[in-house]
């Protein structure tokens, strides 16, 4: 059986990508119209110091798995056997969860707005932890998804995933803008229009799961 990636993108492909664009016009209009809203002055010391800690559990993980990439490239064939290749994903998710909380733990908060779509006492939503988190979740979904690759190229296979990877981009950062724009009625669309886009996402993986099923069909994974 042939992977049917190589074939068009699907509606569930061809959603996310209008919902992708959609988001981007959406959230250059909101931010020309409304701008942003006030700053987090100072920020909870209690946050920062939950920074501190999560900077600190992050680095043992992302050491071990740099030594992990460091000795499994002396073999080609170790490389290979044991998915080293992943390696390189997994130790740029730690950078860049290593880089916004250190910028949050360092620098105050970082770029921290109000949260003014929250009910209660204020709290801070930080565009240090979205930035990465635009960066992050796209690149979990890579590793998620590149298992299911088989023997399709890695061309046809980013290429394929690409639609899921630009939606979820925009949506993150999208939400970001809703919950700092002081004009109410555009935050709270650009939310919904946010969470619409998460949906369609969802739809496009499970598609793509579907659509990886011939190509999976008799394979054997093993974990290293």
């Amino acid at each position: 059986d042939e992977c049917r990636w190589s074939k068009p993108w699907p509606l569930a492909a061809r959603a996310c990508m209008w919902f992708g664009y959609a988001q981007v016009v959406a959230s250059i209009v909101v931010w020309w119209a409304y701008g942003l809203g006030p700053r987090m002055d100072p920020v909870d010391p209690t946050e920062i110091k939950h920074f501190h800690r999560a900077k600190i559990m992050l680095l043992p993980a992302m050491l071990l798995e740099l030594s992990y990439l460091i000795s499994s490239r002396s073999s080609a064939k170790q490389l290979k056997l044991q998915g080293a290749e992943m390696s390189y994903l997994v130790v740029l998710e730690y950078c860049v969860k290593m880089t916004y909380y250190s910028t949050m733990a360092h620098f105050n908060g970082g770029i921290a707005h109000v949260n003014l779509r929250a009910w209660g006492p204020l709290r801070a939503c930080y565009a240090n932890r979205y930035l990465g988190w635009s960066i992050a979740v796209p690149n979990l979904m890579t590793m998620n998804n590149y298992p299911l690759a088989g023997k399709a190229p890695l061309s046809v296979f980013f290429v394929r995933l690409f639609p899921s990877l630009f939606v979820t981009w925009a949506y993150i950062l999208a939400s970001w803008l809703a919950e700092v724009t002081p004009d109410a009625p555009a935050g709270w669309a650009l939310l919904v229009l946010s969470f619409v886009a998460y949906l369609a996402a969802i739809w496009d993986q499970v598609v793509i799961v579907l659509e990886a099923g011939p190509e999976l069909r008799g394979r054997r994974f093993k974990i290293a």
